[in-house]
């Protein structure tokens, strides 16, 4: 009996003893950081917006890491009021990101179901490239957001009202989901279409379509700040509310709302 209780504590300090190692290694300080990139979109006069990408790549300490290798096609106008898409993730080296780039292989709008290629100038070669400065620290997990506004990053060549081409030419706001918050809210007649736009000082941030099923809508990834919402939809009835606070990490709703 005595042998066995011995036999025991030995088993016991050994399985103690592998444990503490256990805990040693996972407490051993993190080399890396995890950055992942995503795209979102404001809505579009267009029945979808598609484009390739066959890579995404940051600029970071002297040389370009690159998140995704793989081609992916995306409709834009898929992703919109809150919703994203992931396009790139990795594991980096820690230092400062200073340039985003998108290599773009093919770009094309579909207007009244016909189909229309995009000129894509220079961005097969070199790439859409989007300026930033910030920080990756060992051990944190950053997720990037690219607003893509289709709208604004495709034009039309000729004449307006019956182009005869189209051009990517793009407008895109990078933002940290992280350190970014949204405004939200319901409109109580939203069977015309509404469309939601944030403001500051006038110019337009970013802008969702109202979902008028149950006319529900959200502009995301904001950056803090103070922003002025309009909402108008095709009857020309506007709602507008200004000085509305966004605070990193939070929604801030605004409740039920009536177009006049």
């Amino acid at each position: 009996m005595k042998r066995t209780s011995i036999l025991l504590l030995t088993l016991f300090l050994i399985a103690v003893g592998f444990s503490a190692c256990s805990d040693d290694d996972t407490s051993t300080p993190a080399t890396t950081a995890t950055l992942s990139v995503s795209l979102t979109d404001a809505p579009a006069e267009y029945d979808e917006v598609n484009i390739t990408f066959s890579e995404v790549a940051v600029s970071m300490n002297g040389g370009w890491v690159v998140l995704s290798g793989e081609a992916v096609t995306v409709n834009l106008l898929e992703w919109n009021n809150g919703k994203s898409i992931e396009i790139g993730r990795q594991e980096v080296d820690p230092g400062k990101v200073t340039q985003i780039r998108l290599m773009v292989t093919k770009a094309e709008v579909v207007v009244d179901g016909q189909t229309h290629p995009v000129t894509i100038p220079s961005a097969e070669q070199t790439g859409l490239k989007i300026v930033t400065n910030f920080d990756l620290v060992a051990g944190s997990t950053y997720n990037l957001v690219l607003d893509f506004d289709a709208n604004q990053s495709i034009v039309t060549t000729g004449n307006p009202s019956n182009p005869n081409g189209y051009k990517l030419k793009p407008t895109i706001r990078a933002v940290d989901m992280a350190v970014t918050g949204s405004i939200s809210g319901t409109v109580t007649n939203a069977e015309n279409a509404p469309l939601a736009i944030a403001l500051q000082g006038g110019v337009e941030i970013t802008s969702t379509p109202v979902d008028m099923t149950d006319g529900t809508f959200r502009l995301s990834y904001l950056a803090p700040g103070v922003y002025d919402i309009r909402i108008e939809d095709t009857m020309g009835k506007v709602y507008t509310q200004p000085e509305l606070t966004v605070v990193a990490g939070q929604d801030n709703p605004v409740g039920s709302v009536t177009l006049q």
